[in-house]
């Protein structure tokens, strides 16, 4: 075995199982969507600060959350126009939770990893075939999106996302419609050619988990019920 293969098998043991870091991205936004006071909310920002901030992978962690803070400032002054200004940082600072949950949960479990865990739960194909479909064609259309756009603007049309441009639009908007076509009629004949609908689906077994998995597990749920404790304190 090769240094790389080594290194990517030790990497790979070293990874919690998929179920586990299912659950515990799972549990993050279902603790943040719960929080309803400031103090608890400023407590997990901190703890997904310190996840998105940690390595490996925190360089792109970090670049996908920076398409965030448009939306929470979005969310920042309309708060603060329709509410006060306490309400708008309650408001800010819970989508930034979420959106760093989020950023955290898809890149900690790759799709192949929660297809697998998805289905070691009894969870039927079909609902885990729509979601790794999904998963996998946003990032496509995303890559179309840009090379529509780079092209258009190649031709002199500007379709940047201004007021002004509101009319050319339909220049982006109706190659990117004739693409996602295109894309589920080939995703639709390739499945009828495999045989997607008669063909028997097998279980996937991925054994039991180790004892560092449940630690973990137990860590993460004693971390959201001490959270939910100080909630109630707070209330």
């Amino acid at each position: 075995m090769t240094g790389f293969q080594s290194m990517t098998t030790a990497r790979a043991a070293r990874r919690l199982d998929p179920r586990v870091r299912l659950f515990l991205g799972l549990l993050a936004v279902m603790v943040v969507l719960l929080t309803t006071t400031r103090p608890v909310l400023v407590a997990e920002s901190v703890l997904l600060a310190v996840g998105l901030c940690t390595p490996p992978q925190r360089k792109r962690r970090l670049s996908h959350f920076h398409l965030a803070w448009p939306m929470v400032s979005l969310v920042f002054i309309i708060g603060a126009l329709a509410f006060d200004l306490q309400t708008a940082v309650h408001l800010a600072l819970r989508l930034a939770n979420l959106f760093a949950a989020s950023v955290l949960f898809f890149h900690t479990l790759q799709a192949e990893e929660l297809a697998a865990a998805l289905r070691a739960m009894k969870v039927p194909y079909a609902l885990v075939f729509i979601l790794m479909t999904s998963l996998r064609y946003v990032p496509l259309l995303s890559r179309t999106l840009r090379h529509i756009q780079d092209a258009q603007t190649a031709r002199g049309i500007d379709v940047r996302l201004r007021l002004r441009n509101m009319g050319r639009l339909l220049a982006l908007i109706m190659p990117l419609l004739v693409q996602a076509f295109i894309l589920a009629e080939n995703l639709a004949m390739a499945m009828e050619s495999r045989g997607f609908a008669r063909s028997p689906k097998s279980d996937v077994s991925m054994g039991s988990l180790s004892l560092r998995d449940i630690l973990w597990a137990a860590l993460g749920f004693g971390v959201a019920l001490a959270l939910w404790f100080w909630e109630r304190v707070h209330a």
